[in-house]
């Protein structure tokens, strides 16, 4: 039997577990297991605590396949307040280490309760631009990793339906043997963008925060907007800052339930 909690960040959905005194298990099965909608608790994605020797505490994070990424903007905002409410780190601000590096994280907290984090995601890296076709549809993608790889597509609002179909094709596309993150970005004037992602190794999400960021980005790079954007999602709103320090994500973060899960 396993404690766990459930959050979300813009209806992106988490599972977390505090496995600081567990020892190393098949986390991968583990998150496929718990993320299924069906036959588990279900959601987008799992996170372990874990002791970190160089920074306050450490994410490891899985995606709802079991694969393992390097980072997670949505995630490290609802890991931060998990370990904050439960008085893993002390303050309102701390430092997560994660495979894409160390992150650097501070809470809004109103009465108790947090009602804003905003994480330093550091510095982008820009990658490849090509052009992909699909069932004779030219994609221009513009590639870059923030935190984790991600291609932007900026196009005229889609329909679901497309964001699945083309989404599913890019991301297992011949040109990206390790899957890709696919964002499909609307330009709405200088301070406003939507974002809609297929994400990788989970499918369409409501929201995804280093896909948002890595938006916010290029959109800026490309003359479309100004250093501070807001970013509508399906599911809810965030605040990308381009700044010279890195790129800050600001966004909320929710639990949604507890309880114990028999992995018997």
């Amino acid at each position: 039997m396993l404690q766990f909690e459930k959050y979300h960040g813009t209806g992106n959905d988490f599972i977390i577990f505090d496995f600081r005194a567990s020892p190393n298990s098949d986390a991968s099965a583990l998150a496929s297991q718990v993320c299924h909608r069906h036959m588990g608790i279900g959601a987008d994605g799992m996170m372990l605590v874990r002791s970190s020797d160089i920074a306050d505490v450490k994410m490891e994070f899985y995606n709802a396949d079991g694969s393992r990424a390097p980072m997670c903007g949505n995630g490290i905002r609802c890991f931060s307040k998990y370990v904050y409410d439960h008085g893993i780190v002390e303050g309102q601000r701390f430092s997560i280490e994660t495979l894409a590096g160390t992150m650097h994280v501070e809470l809004d907290v109103d009465e108790a309760d947090t009602t804003q984090v905003t994480v330093n995601m550091g510095f982008p890296k820009r990658d490849q631009d090509l052009k992909i076709n699909i069932e004779r549809k030219i994609f221009d993608l513009n590639t870059l990793v923030m935190g984790t790889e991600h291609c932007v597509i900026f196009t005229e609002a889609m329909t679901i339906e497309d964001i699945e179909k083309y989404g599913k094709c890019i991301e297992s596309h011949a040109h990206f043997p390790q899957k890709i993150n696919v964002n499909f970005v609307e330009v709405i004037d200088e301070q406003h963008i939507t974002v809609s992602t297929f994400e990788r190794g989970v499918g369409r999400t409501l929201s995804c925060g280093t896909g948002s960021a890595a938006s916010a980005v290029l959109s800026h790079l490309k003359g479309y907007t100004q250093s501070q954007v807001h970013v509508q999602v399906p599911g809810g709103n965030l605040f990308i800052q381009i700044k010279e320090d890195g790129v800050h994500m600001t966004g909320p973060a929710a639990l949604i339930c507890k309880g114990d899960y028999y992995n018997d």
